[in-house]
């Protein structure tokens, strides 16, 4: 029987310092436990997976499945259980280049279910994603990170992100009257004009047959000049699909190292759509996929590395 480690950053100890913030944590809890349902349903294979001792809702007990405590500074243990399996899935957000640093412990070169560092590089940074978009002529909005370059009598109102930021932490959306208070962020950040729009997203997997796995809905909210995103819902329909489709043909073809599970932000408008960021790793929109599509992806994308 071969096995498999599934090492998730937030809930398997990688904040064993640190508090978790609850929400952060629901995430990544719904992330893992969608995943070690949809190994489970692969024949002949075993789930080896990370827990940080703090969390006492543990996930209910599968079949074929071990989970490993975790007590202490996880990595030294994280390395130990890598090198005794056949394939590691690493799973963490961008941020301070924790999903880089997560890969870098494969270093008896098992077979890691990931994106290449080097497209992680290039994707985990808002700024760098914005003129990848720019320089292949995909749609997506002005983005600057040197505040000098902003034109305030072009826009009111701003959103304010973490260059490598995950999901919605720290977005926050200013007005032209209260910038002047953020102009000390201490994080590297980007700025872009706030555009009302709906929000999406999409699962891709370059190897699965229509690449496209399938479209969400994003919920997302403003809630004391903070942008909070409240999960997401699965569509069957998206608007402007075809013309979304060739450009997501552009980015699979121009960054080949994206090879693996990724997902891809957009906003989209009555007459246009834009897209926002490329996030390379299994999203919080994986929840319930197989339950939705009939289709078990984590079995697709084991079967890109046998």
């Amino acid at each position: 029987m071969k096995k498999i480690f599934i090492c998730e950053y937030v809930t398997g100890g990688g904040y064993i310092n640190n508090k978790v913030p609850k929400e952060l944590f629901l995430q990544a809890r719904m992330i893992v436990k969608s995943l070690l349902m949809d190994f489970n349903k692969i024949d002949n294979l075993k789930i080896i997976y990370a827990w940080d001792y703090r969390f006492k809702k543990k996930i209910k007990k599968i079949k074929n499945t071990e989970c490993i405590i975790i007590k202490e500074k996880p990595f030294s243990l994280w390395k130990k259980i890598i090198n005794s399996v056949n394939f590691y899935l690493p799973i963490a957000p961008e941020t301070n280049s924790q999903l880089i640093n997560l890969i870098k412990l494969n270093t008896k070169k098992k077979k890691t279910l990931s994106n290449s560092i080097d497209a992680i590089k290039k994707t985990s940074s808002k700024f760098k994603t914005y003129n990848f978009f720019k320089k292949n002529s995909i749609p997506t909005i002005k983005t600057f990170n040197n505040l000098k370059k902003l034109n305030f009598k072009k826009n009111n109102q701003w959103i304010i992100k973490p260059d490598d930021g995950a999901g919605s932490e720290k977005n926050l959306i200013i007005d032209n009257k209260n910038f002047k208070k953020f102009t000390n962020y201490k994080k590297k950040y980007i700025v872009q004009p706030f555009i009302k729009a709906e929000n999406y997203s999409v699962n891709i997997l370059p190897s699965y047959n229509e690449k496209i796995i399938n479209f969400n809905k994003q919920r997302i909210f403003c809630k004391n000049k903070k942008i909070i995103f409240a999960g997401t819902k699965f569509i069957k329909k998206i608007p402007f699909e075809k013309e979304i489709k060739k450009n997501i043909d552009i980015i699979i073809k121009n960054l080949p190292g994206l090879k693996s599970f990724f997902g891809i932000d957009l906003i989209i408008t009555k007459k246009k759509f834009f897209f926002i960021e490329i996030n390379p790793r299994i999203t919080t929109s994986y929840k319930n996929m197989e339950k939705n599509l009939k289709i078990n992806i984590a079995k697709k994308i084991l079967k890109n590395y046998n």
